[in-house]
């Protein structure tokens, strides 16, 4: 039996976990440089164009402070992506 096209398939999949951990890293870095706390890349979520991160209230507001920036920088490094929010 041919298993090809499965393997075809999942590798689909493979691609797109790997890049969704890859952009969670970047934008991990970007707002560390921000901000004064660090980010763990498990604690962001990426849904369109929004980011949704988890965290404690003071980490919320350093990111809001920064956000235009942050986004700005993020706009620089992804090209292929466009985000426009972080909450």
């Amino acid at each position: 039996m041919d298993y090809n096209h499965i393997s075809n398939f999942l590798d689909k999949f493979k691609k797109t976990l790997f890049k969704n951990e890859e952009y969670n890293n970047i934008i991990s870095t970007t707002i560390t440089h921000h901000i004064s706390l660090s980010i763990d890349p498990r604690t962001i979520k990426t849904k369109g164009t929004i980011i949704y991160i988890k965290g404690s209230p003071i980490l919320k507001s350093e990111i809001l402070i920064h956000k235009n920036n942050i986004i700005n920088d993020l706009s620089k490094i992804i090209l292929d992506r466009k985000f426009t929010d972080i909450r």
